[in-house]
């Protein structure tokens, strides 16, 4: 809580809007933003590790979440945290997910491609996330400390595994249902576990456009489409949109429709 405390005392409120807007870096949309486009304009097969390796560390960090249940500091002292803060801090606050989840994205992308500007964009990144957490008063520096370990460990394991082709169809409906299953018994893994499984069924041979006609229509229509389908089924569905098989099947919905579906409708594919 000191740490906290100092912080914000030495840098003020006047940061607090750059701060928000940097924390959203670990949000759900920029990760459906960032990965949609990598995997539509950089490479596909890569992306599909990426989603799944990604959705993995995230769904670890809610389990871990859900077994230690420890307080946000704003829970302890609520003017740690202004109310736009709040909004970005819904569950528990131990190991910080913005925290893993940008440095098991982003270290991931670093270091299958091994770019000097991508490690230096890397770090900044997962580095100015994890920071915006603490002085925003939505986490302890242990959660962020834990977080960024836990998130580097699995990108540096998951960027040596090689993932599972796409499974047959008697397989791939065996691995929906336990992991349904699992989403009804436990109802904050239902997002993650549907992304997972939505990516193992998907066959990486689209070929990324090359022309800038492509790449634009992917950037201008494609990715407004996906969220726009990710944000309107939620309005749509209202609160339904959190009962666990209703989010199951909207994550795998989304997942194969942004993988398989529009790249079909207007891509190539190797044969």
């Amino acid at each position: 809580m000191a740490v906290i405390k100092w912080i914000q005392a030495l840098l003020g409120e006047q940061w607090q809007p750059l701060f928000l807007g940097i924390t959203y870096l670990g949000s759900e949309y920029a990760y459906i933003g960032f990965m949609t486009l990598y995997y539509w304009l950089i490479n596909p097969v890569v992306g599909r590790q990426l989603g799944m390796i990604t959705s993995f560390s995230l769904g670890c960090n809610i389990l871990l979440k859900d077994i230690f249940l420890y307080p946000r500091p704003f829970e302890l002292e609520p003017n740690l945290a202004s109310p736009a803060a709040k909004i970005t801090a819904t569950d528990s606050s131990f190991p910080s997910g913005h925290a893993q989840g940008t440095a098991t994205f982003w270290l991931f992308l670093a270091l299958y491609h091994q770019r000097l500007w991508l490690w230096a964009s890397a770090i900044a990144i997962v580095m100015l996330v994890a920071f915006s957490r603490v002085y925003l008063g939505v986490h302890f520096p242990v959660d962020v400390g834990v977080g960024l370990f836990l998130g580097v460990l699995i990108a540096g394991v998951g960027v040596s595994l090689s993932l599972p082709s796409q499974p047959s169809l008697v397989v791939g409906l065996g691995i929906v249902v336990v992991n349904f299953l699992v989403a009804i018994a436990l109802p904050n893994l239902a997002r993650p576990l549907a992304v997972i499984v939505g990516f193992l069924f998907t066959n990486p041979c689209f070929v990324p456009p090359s022309t800038w006609q492509g790449r634009l229509f992917f950037i201008a229509i494609g990715l407004p489409l996906v969220l726009l389908i990710h944000k309107g089924s939620s309005l749509i569905l209202g609160d339904w949109s959190d009962i666990s098989a209703i989010a199951f099947g909207r994550y795998l919905f989304l997942t194969l429709f942004a993988t398989e579906l529009l790249p079909r409708i207007v891509g190539k594919y190797r044969h």
